[in-house]
């Protein structure tokens, strides 16, 4: 919710806004999936593809549970933000990409470089502007402001009142 209410008051807020949870897609797909790929690239790939970042330019895209990343997309990721620029899976052609990163996790990253698992460099990039947002446990003030968002959406979805 926070990563699309800072795309919303964006200068970007007219472009799209995708959300990718690194941790739900598989460590051998999540390259064709943010990146794209060229077809013939590897088994099932008859055709291009375009990855999730180049169909979000001049968008934003979200990135939950980026601790979860393997190291090779980290070093991607990387070359995106330093670079600004992207290679299809199966090529060695950079694209171009104008899209602002957000980034999550439930993992403590410092914790996660220390130990090997997470890129110093990567994270440098990542922690332009961090915001700790504490668990809802500990914010039990904002479940009922929740629940009526929830609750108001669902509505929408519905085609119902939100009225009880």
């Amino acid at each position: 919710m926070i990563a699309r209410a800072i795309h919303k008051r964006s200068n970007r807020a007219e472009r799209a806004f995708f959300g990718v949870n690194c941790a739900a897609i598989p460590a051998s797909l999540i390259a064709s999936e943010l990146f794209g790929h060229e077809k013939g690239a590897f088994t099932g790939a008859t055709q291009r593809r375009l990855g999730r970042l180049n169909r979000r330019n001049g968008g934003t895209i979200f990135l939950d549970e980026v601790g979860d990343l393997p190291p090779e997309i980290q070093i991607a990721l990387l070359r995106v933000l330093q670079e600004r620029e992207i290679e299809r899976v199966g090529s060695n052609k950079a694209i171009p990409v104008d899209v602002r990163v957000l980034a999550a996790t439930h993992h403590d990253l410092d914790t996660l470089v220390a130990e090997g698992k997470f890129r110093r460099d990567l994270l440098y990039r990542l922690s332009v502007v961090p915001i700790q947002m504490p668990s809802l446990r500990e914010r039990k003030d904002d479940i009922p402001l929740l629940v009526d968002y929830f609750v108001v959406v669902s509505a929408k979805r519905l085609e119902r009142s939100s009225e009880p």
